[in-house]
This record gives C-alpha cells, structure tokens and sequence, in this order.
C-alpha cells in the first residue's frame, strides 16, 4: 500500500513538473513567433481536420469554421459539431474561440475554449533547406466547460515539413490535453499528413489542382483519440472538408463521417 502510494504520488509529481515546464516552454515559444517577421501568411485552413495546423490567419483577418460529426447507423446515432472562429494578430500569431461537443446526444465534454496559436519558419533550418519549408507551431487553449467538468488548460507543441517533388506536408506533435476536453487529463501523440493532388501528372493534377488528401492520428484513449482520413477542396477563401473518423478502440460505436466547412473574412 505504501508503495502504491508512493508511486501514485510519484506521477502527480511528474505530471505537475511537465505541465509547468510545458507552459514556460510555451510562453517562450509565444515570444519567439510574435517576434518573428519573415513568416509567410499562408492562405490554408487553421486545422488538418481536427489537430492545429501550423498555416496561420493572416493579419487582421479572421476565420470561421464549423465540422459536423455524424452517425445515423447501427444502434448508435450522434450529431456533435465544433465551431470556431480566428483573428490574426501577426503573421506568426492568432486568436481563437472555439464551442466543443454541441450537438445531440448531449455531452458532458461540451467546452468553450479560448486561446492562441502560433507559428513560424524553425529559425536557421529554413534559411537552408527552404524547400522542405520547416516550421514549428504551439498552442493553449483555456477549456471551460459547460457541463460539469473543471477549468483546465489545453496545450501543444508540433514541428511540420514538406517533402520536396511530392509536396507532402508532414506534422509530429505533442498534446497536453486536460478532462474538460479529453475525457481526463492525458498527454499524447499527435501526427498529420497533407498530400496536394496537384503534384498528379497532366490533366488529372490540373483538375484536382484545389484538392489535397489528408490524415491525422491522436495516440491514446480520449476523446479525440481516432485516425481521420479524408480530403479537403480550398479554393480562395473558402475550404470544405470531408472525412471519417476511426476510433483508435474498436467497438466504442464512436466512428463517424467528419464533414467541416471553412471560410476566411
């Protein structure tokens, strides 16, 4: 019993540790990307489908999304929707509201988040491998929840590159993510791919040329722990996105079509 005790006071005590490091981290990175100039505005949407994505609102603009997940099948039916709504403050910086878990059956992971994003060229790396268009992002997002849950933080750090010739972008990252939002307090693995379709050879990649296939995996059992594959259509200003998720437990019924549609302002 006293081992036990001690074990479980032993991992309170790392996981404390973590987070605090974690948010100084953060805070540094924070300073870091606002003070960053030579970032690109990119014109893409703020999420792959669900993880952070590391394009950015451009300045003074502001982005708007809303995803549906559904499933009308089986003896399992649901429909839970995310809003969430952007302004870029810099090239490198942007703010964000976002409504978790709104929809039927009612969740009591339904949360507000309020937060921020960020991200940049990796200083150095860049400047000399820019066709691999290297880039660091991080992210918190306070969770309140509107059903029960306590207040918690929700914080990321993630790396992207791009394979040269075939254009795909590749995201590795790290989640901090606390019960209001996750179902419990975990830290995870998360990871994307992005593959342009206008890298196909004649007139096949000039007609996909506004498509681009997706992925992306959260490791571990909470409540976005699935691999979503799917696509997206991003012409202008506006983006659809058309997917289906894959819970990582097979038999908790929470498969589901993603359907999300975007729009810069």
């Amino acid at each position: 019993m006293a081992l036990c005790l001690h074990a479980n006071r032993s991992r309170h005590m790392i996981h404390a540790l973590a987070r605090r490091l974690g948010t100084r981290l953060l805070r540094a990175l924070l300073f870091v990307l606002a003070s960053i100039g030579g970032h690109k505005s990119l014109s893409a949407q703020q999420t792959v489908i669900n993880a952070p994505s590391v394009d950015q609102t451009a300045k003074g603009r502001v982005f708007a999304l809303h995803e549906s997940q559904v499933r009308q099948w089986g003896d399992t039916s649901f429909w839970q929707t995310t809003h969430f709504v952007t302004y870029g403050v810099t090239r490198n910086l942007e703010l964000a509201v976002t409504a978790y878990n709104i929809g039927t059956p009612l969740k009591r992971l339904a949360t507000l988040g309020v937060g921020w994003k960020g991200a940049a060229d990796i200083p150095g790396v860049a400047a000399h491998a820019p066709q691999w268009e290297p880039k660091i992002g991080a992210g918190q997002m306070v969770a309140i929840p509107l059903r029960g849950e306590r207040l918690g933080v929700w914080s990321y750090l993630q790396a992207s590159a791009r394979l040269p010739g075939l254009r795909t972008r590749l995201m590795a990252g790290v989640s901090d993510g606390p019960p209001a939002m996750f179902g419990k307090a975990t830290t995870h693995f998360m990871g994307s791919f992005e593959q342009p379709l206008a890298v196909l050879p004649g007139a096949l990649g000039h007609t996909l040329h506004d498509f681009t296939l997706l992925g992306e995996w959260w490791a571990g059992q909470h409540e976005f722990a699935d691999f979503v594959p799917g696509f997206n259509w991003h012409r202008g200003k506006s983006v659809v996105i058309l997917g289906y998720k894959f819970a990582n437990t097979p038999g908790t019924r929470g498969d589901g079509i993603v359907i999300e549609f975007g729009r810069t302002f």
